[in-house]
Protein backbone atom coordinates (compact mmCIF):
# COMPACT_ATOMS: atom_id res chain seq x y z
CA UNK A 1 0.00 0.00 0.00
CA UNK A 2 1.51 3.48 -1.06
CA UNK A 3 2.33 6.14 1.70
CA UNK A 4 -0.15 8.66 0.13
CA UNK A 5 -3.19 6.31 0.16
CA UNK A 6 -2.43 5.32 3.30
CA UNK A 7 -2.80 8.88 4.18
CA UNK A 8 -5.94 9.19 2.94
CA UNK A 9 -6.81 6.07 4.91
CA UNK A 10 -5.40 8.06 8.31
CA UNK A 11 -7.48 11.43 7.80
CA UNK A 12 -10.67 9.30 7.36
CA UNK A 13 -9.51 8.03 10.65
CA UNK A 14 -9.22 11.04 12.21
CA UNK A 15 -12.48 12.12 10.79
CA UNK A 16 -14.14 8.15 12.18
CA UNK A 17 -13.17 9.33 15.79
CA UNK A 18 -15.89 12.05 15.54
CA UNK A 19 -18.21 10.46 13.87
CA UNK A 20 -20.12 7.19 15.33
CA UNK A 21 -21.86 6.03 11.97
CA UNK A 22 -19.98 4.73 8.48
CA UNK A 23 -19.48 1.21 7.16
CA UNK A 24 -19.24 -2.31 8.81
CA UNK A 25 -15.49 -2.37 8.89
CA UNK A 26 -13.77 -5.64 8.39
CA UNK A 27 -13.22 -6.57 11.95
CA UNK A 28 -14.42 -4.73 14.57
CA UNK A 29 -11.59 -3.44 16.83
CA UNK A 30 -12.12 -1.88 20.05
CA UNK A 31 -11.34 1.72 21.35
CA UNK A 32 -8.04 1.03 21.92
CA UNK A 33 -5.60 -2.25 23.05
CA UNK A 34 -2.23 -2.06 24.73
CA UNK A 35 0.21 -3.97 26.88
CA UNK A 36 -1.32 -6.14 29.36
CA UNK A 37 -4.49 -6.32 27.41
CA UNK A 38 -6.09 -10.12 27.12
CA UNK A 39 -8.76 -11.37 25.16
CA UNK A 40 -10.00 -12.14 21.51
CA UNK A 41 -9.20 -8.92 20.07
CA UNK A 42 -5.38 -9.50 20.82
CA UNK A 43 -5.41 -13.00 19.50
CA UNK A 44 -6.99 -11.09 16.40
CA UNK A 45 -4.04 -8.17 16.60
CA UNK A 46 -1.42 -11.04 16.97
CA UNK A 47 -2.68 -12.96 14.07
CA UNK A 48 -2.51 -9.70 11.78
CA UNK A 49 0.52 -8.76 13.07
CA UNK A 50 2.86 -11.92 13.56
CA UNK A 51 4.88 -11.31 10.90
CA UNK A 52 6.21 -8.11 11.59
CA UNK A 53 8.04 -9.64 14.75
CA UNK A 54 11.49 -8.21 14.27
CA UNK A 55 12.90 -11.63 14.72
CA UNK A 56 15.40 -13.82 12.08
CA UNK A 57 16.42 -16.44 14.26
CA UNK A 58 13.74 -19.53 15.74
CA UNK A 59 12.08 -17.29 18.20
CA UNK A 60 8.05 -18.10 18.22
CA UNK A 61 5.84 -15.09 18.15
CA UNK A 62 2.85 -16.56 20.42
CA UNK A 63 -0.53 -15.90 19.30
CA UNK A 64 -2.41 -16.17 22.45
CA UNK A 65 -4.71 -13.39 23.55
CA UNK A 66 -1.91 -11.90 25.93
CA UNK A 67 -0.41 -8.39 24.68
CA UNK A 68 2.95 -8.86 25.88
CA UNK A 69 6.44 -7.19 24.93
CA UNK A 70 6.57 -9.90 21.52
CA UNK A 71 3.21 -7.99 20.64
CA UNK A 72 4.23 -4.32 20.95
CA UNK A 73 7.66 -5.13 19.29
CA UNK A 74 5.79 -6.50 15.88
CA UNK A 75 3.21 -3.49 16.40
CA UNK A 76 6.15 -1.11 16.42
CA UNK A 77 7.38 -2.57 13.19
CA UNK A 78 4.22 -2.04 11.65
CA UNK A 79 3.58 0.73 12.46
CA UNK A 80 6.51 2.37 11.28
CA UNK A 81 5.96 0.40 8.02
CA UNK A 82 2.89 1.78 7.34
CA UNK A 83 3.97 5.38 8.55
CA UNK A 84 2.34 5.23 11.80
CA UNK A 85 3.44 6.60 15.16
CA UNK A 86 5.25 3.58 16.28
CA UNK A 87 4.43 4.05 20.07
CA UNK A 88 3.10 -0.25 20.26
CA UNK A 89 -0.36 0.70 21.36
CA UNK A 90 -3.07 -0.09 19.18
CA UNK A 91 -5.67 2.69 18.61
CA UNK A 92 -7.78 4.07 15.99
CA UNK A 93 -5.20 5.00 13.23
CA UNK A 94 -3.60 1.51 13.64
CA UNK A 95 -6.84 -0.05 13.26
CA UNK A 96 -7.93 1.76 10.15
CA UNK A 97 -4.59 0.46 8.91
CA UNK A 98 -5.03 -2.84 9.71
CA UNK A 99 -8.68 -2.80 8.10
CA UNK A 100 -7.22 -1.08 4.80
CA UNK A 101 -5.66 -4.42 4.66
CA UNK A 102 -8.31 -6.77 5.01
CA UNK A 103 -11.50 -7.67 3.28
CA UNK A 104 -14.57 -7.65 4.43
CA UNK A 105 -14.91 -11.54 4.25
CA UNK A 106 -12.06 -11.90 6.17
CA UNK A 107 -9.24 -12.74 3.24
CA UNK A 108 -6.19 -9.76 3.03
CA UNK A 109 -6.20 -7.11 0.68
CA UNK A 110 -3.64 -8.75 -1.88
CA UNK A 111 -4.93 -12.58 -1.19
CA UNK A 112 -8.14 -14.42 -1.35
CA UNK A 113 -9.26 -17.18 0.09
CA UNK A 114 -9.86 -18.82 -3.93
CA UNK A 115 -6.19 -18.99 -4.32
CA UNK A 116 -5.30 -21.37 -1.11
CA UNK A 117 -8.51 -23.87 -2.30
CA UNK A 118 -8.22 -27.12 -3.32
CA UNK A 119 -6.94 -27.86 -6.62
CA UNK A 120 -8.19 -29.73 -9.52
CA UNK A 121 -5.79 -32.70 -10.74
CA UNK A 122 -7.29 -34.55 -13.92
CA UNK A 123 -5.14 -36.98 -13.19
CA UNK A 124 -6.64 -37.99 -9.85
CA UNK A 125 -9.85 -39.81 -9.41
CA UNK A 126 -13.47 -38.38 -8.42
CA UNK A 127 -13.09 -39.11 -4.74
CA UNK A 128 -10.09 -36.57 -4.84
CA UNK A 129 -11.36 -33.89 -6.77
CA UNK A 130 -14.74 -33.67 -5.05
CA UNK A 131 -13.44 -30.93 -2.51
CA UNK A 132 -11.83 -29.02 -5.30
CA UNK A 133 -12.58 -25.18 -5.29
CA UNK A 134 -13.23 -25.78 -1.07
CA UNK A 135 -11.46 -26.26 2.36
CA UNK A 136 -13.38 -29.60 2.89
CA UNK A 137 -12.13 -32.95 3.17
CA UNK A 138 -9.18 -32.43 5.30
CA UNK A 139 -7.19 -33.23 8.64
CA UNK A 140 -9.06 -30.87 10.65
CA UNK A 141 -12.71 -29.30 10.17
CA UNK A 142 -13.29 -26.55 7.08
CA UNK A 143 -13.35 -23.65 10.25
CA UNK A 144 -9.94 -24.63 11.40
CA UNK A 145 -8.39 -24.63 7.86
CA UNK A 146 -10.04 -21.25 7.06
CA UNK A 147 -8.29 -20.03 10.54
CA UNK A 148 -5.26 -21.09 9.24
CA UNK A 149 -5.29 -19.98 6.25
CA UNK A 150 -6.08 -16.27 7.06
CA UNK A 151 -3.07 -16.80 9.71
CA UNK A 152 -0.96 -17.33 6.55
CA UNK A 153 -1.92 -14.72 4.51
CA UNK A 154 -1.07 -12.36 7.21
CA UNK A 155 2.57 -13.70 7.16
CA UNK A 156 2.40 -13.07 3.29
CA UNK A 157 1.13 -9.70 3.55
CA UNK A 158 4.12 -8.49 5.29
CA UNK A 159 6.06 -10.63 3.33
CA UNK A 160 5.17 -9.01 0.40
CA UNK A 161 5.64 -5.54 2.04
CA UNK A 162 9.38 -6.33 2.79
CA UNK A 163 9.67 -7.54 -0.99
CA UNK A 164 8.80 -4.05 -1.95
CA UNK A 165 4.97 -5.20 -2.47
CA UNK A 166 5.93 -7.67 -5.23
CA UNK A 167 3.26 -9.61 -5.93
CA UNK A 168 3.21 -13.58 -4.76
CA UNK A 169 2.14 -16.11 -6.61
CA UNK A 170 0.23 -19.09 -5.20
CA UNK A 171 -0.16 -22.40 -6.99
CA UNK A 172 -0.82 -25.09 -3.83
CA UNK A 173 -2.71 -24.43 -0.64
CA UNK A 174 -5.55 -26.63 1.06
CA UNK A 175 -5.35 -30.17 0.09
CA UNK A 176 -8.01 -32.92 0.84
CA UNK A 177 -6.61 -35.84 2.50
CA UNK A 178 -7.59 -38.07 -0.91
CA UNK A 179 -5.86 -34.87 -3.13
CA UNK A 180 -2.99 -35.08 -1.28
CA UNK A 181 -2.70 -39.03 -1.66
CA UNK A 182 -3.27 -38.89 -5.27
CA UNK A 183 -0.41 -36.58 -6.59
CA UNK A 184 1.93 -38.30 -3.17
CA UNK A 185 2.37 -35.21 -1.27
CA UNK A 186 3.95 -35.62 1.94
CA UNK A 187 1.81 -38.11 4.66
CA UNK A 188 1.49 -35.32 7.24
CA UNK A 189 1.65 -32.50 4.87
CA UNK A 190 0.55 -29.09 6.57
CA UNK A 191 -1.39 -27.94 3.59
CA UNK A 192 -4.22 -31.13 5.26
CA UNK A 193 -4.62 -28.08 7.51
CA UNK A 194 -4.67 -25.11 5.13
CA UNK A 195 -1.39 -24.13 6.94
CA UNK A 196 0.99 -24.08 4.16
CA UNK A 197 1.73 -22.12 0.52
CA UNK A 198 3.41 -23.13 -2.84
CA UNK A 199 4.55 -20.01 -4.08
CA UNK A 200 7.10 -17.64 -6.10
CA UNK A 201 7.38 -13.67 -5.81
CA UNK A 202 7.41 -11.63 -8.89
CA UNK A 203 11.02 -10.48 -9.92
CA UNK A 204 12.61 -11.90 -6.33
CA UNK A 205 14.67 -15.22 -6.39
CA UNK A 206 13.13 -17.91 -4.08
CA UNK A 207 16.78 -17.34 -2.11
CA UNK A 208 15.72 -13.66 -1.05
CA UNK A 209 12.04 -15.13 -0.74
CA UNK A 210 12.84 -17.15 1.95
CA UNK A 211 15.29 -14.95 3.48
CA UNK A 212 11.93 -12.75 4.15
CA UNK A 213 10.20 -15.70 5.43
CA UNK A 214 12.61 -15.79 7.90
CA UNK A 215 12.23 -13.12 9.18
CA UNK A 216 8.17 -12.86 9.14
CA UNK A 217 7.59 -15.76 11.67
CA UNK A 218 7.26 -18.57 8.45
CA UNK A 219 8.38 -21.75 10.65
CA UNK A 220 8.38 -24.06 7.47
CA UNK A 221 10.27 -23.37 4.74
CA UNK A 222 10.80 -25.89 2.06
CA UNK A 223 12.67 -25.62 -1.03
CA UNK A 224 14.03 -28.70 -3.39
CA UNK A 225 16.23 -29.74 -5.92
CA UNK A 226 13.86 -30.37 -8.33
CA UNK A 227 10.78 -28.34 -7.76
CA UNK A 228 10.92 -24.48 -8.74
CA UNK A 229 9.16 -22.96 -6.08
CA UNK A 230 9.32 -22.48 -2.50
CA UNK A 231 7.00 -24.33 0.15
CA UNK A 232 6.16 -22.00 3.44
CA UNK A 233 4.21 -23.38 6.33
CA UNK A 234 3.30 -22.07 9.59
CA UNK A 235 3.52 -25.46 11.66
CA UNK A 236 4.61 -24.29 14.95
CA UNK A 237 1.20 -22.43 14.83
CA UNK A 238 -0.89 -25.98 13.71
CA UNK A 239 -1.87 -27.17 16.94
CA UNK A 240 -3.08 -30.15 14.96
CA UNK A 241 -0.52 -31.83 14.52
CA UNK A 242 1.70 -31.44 17.43
CA UNK A 243 4.76 -34.03 16.33
CA UNK A 244 5.49 -31.84 13.94
CA UNK A 245 5.62 -28.61 15.99
CA UNK A 246 9.26 -27.62 15.15
CA UNK A 247 11.16 -25.46 12.90
CA UNK A 248 12.56 -26.58 9.63
CA UNK A 249 14.57 -24.31 7.38
CA UNK A 250 16.96 -25.55 5.05
CA UNK A 251 20.34 -26.18 5.80
CA UNK A 252 23.30 -24.55 3.92
CA UNK A 253 26.90 -25.68 2.94
CA UNK A 254 29.85 -24.93 2.70
CA UNK A 255 29.29 -22.56 -0.27
CA UNK A 256 26.57 -20.84 1.12
CA UNK A 257 23.83 -22.68 -0.49
CA UNK A 258 20.55 -23.40 0.36
CA UNK A 259 19.82 -27.40 0.40
CA UNK A 260 17.24 -29.78 -0.02
CA UNK A 261 16.76 -32.39 2.52
CA UNK A 262 18.03 -34.75 -0.26
CA UNK A 263 21.02 -32.95 0.56
CA UNK A 264 21.52 -30.91 -3.24
CA UNK A 265 21.30 -27.55 -3.46
CA UNK A 266 18.03 -25.94 -3.87
CA UNK A 267 16.40 -24.72 -7.21
CA UNK A 268 18.40 -22.03 -8.95
CA UNK A 269 21.15 -21.72 -5.82
CA UNK A 270 24.93 -21.17 -7.30
CA UNK A 271 28.19 -21.49 -5.82
CA UNK A 272 29.02 -18.55 -3.75
CA UNK A 273 31.77 -16.13 -5.15
CA UNK A 274 34.24 -13.55 -4.46
CA UNK A 275 34.87 -10.21 -5.29
CA UNK A 276 37.23 -7.71 -3.91
CA UNK A 277 35.30 -4.10 -2.48
CA UNK A 278 37.05 -0.64 -3.27
CA UNK A 279 38.40 -0.56 0.54
CA UNK A 280 40.53 -3.59 -1.15
CA UNK A 281 38.44 -5.90 1.74
CA UNK A 282 37.13 -9.56 0.16
CA UNK A 283 33.56 -9.50 -0.40
CA UNK A 284 31.23 -12.74 -0.51
CA UNK A 285 28.04 -13.29 -1.86
CA UNK A 286 25.69 -15.81 -3.09
CA UNK A 287 22.36 -16.10 -5.02
CA UNK A 288 19.96 -17.60 -7.01
CA UNK A 289 19.72 -17.25 -10.92
CA UNK A 290 15.92 -17.67 -11.82
CA UNK A 291 13.71 -14.15 -10.80
CA UNK A 292 9.91 -14.89 -12.05
CA UNK A 293 8.65 -12.56 -14.75
CA UNK A 294 4.77 -11.91 -14.37
CA UNK A 295 4.61 -14.04 -17.82
CA UNK A 296 6.53 -16.73 -15.92
CA UNK A 297 4.48 -16.73 -12.62
CA UNK A 298 1.14 -16.74 -14.71
CA UNK A 299 2.10 -19.91 -16.91
CA UNK A 300 3.54 -21.58 -13.25
CA UNK A 301 0.17 -20.87 -11.93
CA UNK A 302 -1.74 -22.12 -15.11
CA UNK A 303 0.13 -25.73 -14.80
CA UNK A 304 -1.11 -26.34 -11.72
CA UNK A 305 0.59 -28.75 -9.08
CA UNK A 306 2.93 -31.30 -9.81
CA UNK A 307 0.88 -34.22 -10.78
CA UNK A 308 3.22 -36.81 -8.41
CA UNK A 309 5.28 -34.95 -5.26
CA UNK A 310 7.14 -38.22 -4.47
CA UNK A 311 6.26 -37.47 -0.91
CA UNK A 312 7.27 -33.87 -0.82
CA UNK A 313 5.71 -30.50 0.44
Amino acid sequence: MGLKRLSVLLFAALAAVAVSAGPAAAYEWPEALKVAAKGPHVRALQTRVAGWYPAQDKTLFEIDGIFSGQTEAALEAFQARYGLPADGSAGPLTFVALNALEDEDRSTAHFDFSEFWQNRNSSCSEEANKHAGTFAGGKVSEHVVKRNVKRMMWRLEAMRAKLDDKPIAINSGFRSVAYNKCIKGASFSQHMYGAAADLRVVEVTNRRGRNVAKASQVHGIGCYSSLSHNHLDLRMDNESLAGARAWWWPERDDHGRDLADDGLPCYGEIKRTSSVSASGAAVESSSDLQQWSPAELDRWKAAGEEQDLHGLD
